[in-house]
């Protein structure tokens, strides 16, 4: 039988751990993100070199993300400064960018807030939604078992297992493709029936004015948030910016700077109803 002092020392374990934890944490070093970048009046955030919509290099036209976080930074009062990184658009590990705190202190152009991605960094709470999606030339057929489609992988993050198991079961052979020309000569020459890739990349490369038909691929319901990303702990940077984010989207620039780029409402609008003049 239990020694009845040793039951009752039990009982003080739980509590005495709670109370090691709590007196551990005040021996943590402050969060300092946000006062450090108002200090010096800049943030320098890393981007993709290229990932259309979200980063496009072109002058008149940089991209949604840029734009976005452009606005950001003026609303903040902070100078900006972009650290280009083509390791983003290659590998859905953030660890495998290499990027550092030197570099930046936020990362923005297309963030897939996966389990992969937060367990390396914080992330914002989503503000657009990707999914996969199928392209066809105008008029096509419907999508039946033996039919052969480029892919695509565009963002780097969105799961491509689970569409290829998708594709299988209903009887799609995906062709990998390494670029959108190679997706649209195939598909334009007929060696495609179908063009997959991910929602972003397809409304900026396949317009309906052009020909093509564009939508969800068939029974793939799973869709993806993008964010931004931040480093572990600067809990205080985040909060900010989702703050100024959430004044961006509630007096309509978001759905100005969407509509820029063409970016169909039930990208950022998700279950929500969309009104006539595209905001949520």
């Amino acid at each position: 039988m239990a020694n009845p002092r040793m039951r009752a020392w039990k009982g003080f374990v739980p509590l005495a751990v709670c109370f090691a934890v709590l007196f551990g944490a005040g021996f943590l070093p402050p969060d300092t993100s946000l006062s450090q970048i108002d200090k010096a009046g800049r943030i320098s955030v890393c981007i993709p070199q290229v990932a259309p919509p979200m980063v496009t290099g072109q002058a008149a036209a940089p991209g949604f993300d840029v734009d976005l976080v452009t606005e950001i930074a003026r609303r903040a009062g902070w100078q900006l400064s972009f650290s280009r990184n083509a390791a983003m658009t290659r590998d859905i590990n953030p660890r495998s960018w290499h990027i550092t705190r030197a570099q930046c202190q936020m990362v923005a152009g297309g963030v897939v807030l996966s389990d992969t991605t937060r367990s390396y960094m914080d992330t914002s709470e989503g503000y657009l939604q990707a999914g996969w999606a199928l392209i066809a030339t105008a008029g096509a057929p419907e999508i039946s078992s033996g039919d052969q489609a480029g892919f695509l992988a565009g963002l780097s993050g969105l799961n491509r297992i689970t569409l290829g198991q998708h594709l299988r079961s209903i009887g799609v052979s995906p062709v990998v493709v390494n670029n959108v020309r190679d997706l649209r000569g195939g598909l334009d020459s007929g060696r495609f029936v179908y063009a997959i890739t991910d929602a972003f990349t397809a409304q900026a490369n396949f317009s309906e004015d052009k020909g093509y038909d564009l939508g969800w691929v068939p029974g793939d319901t799973e869709r993806f948030a993008l964010g931004f990303g931040f480093w572990k702990g600067d809990m205080t940077l985040r909060r900010h910016v989702e703050g100024l984010l959430d004044d961006i989207r509630a007096d309509g620039t978001f759905a100005m700077l969407a509509q820029k780029y063409d970016l169909d409402p039930a990208l950022y609008c998700g279950d929500e109803a969309i009104n006539e003049d595209g905001t949520c």
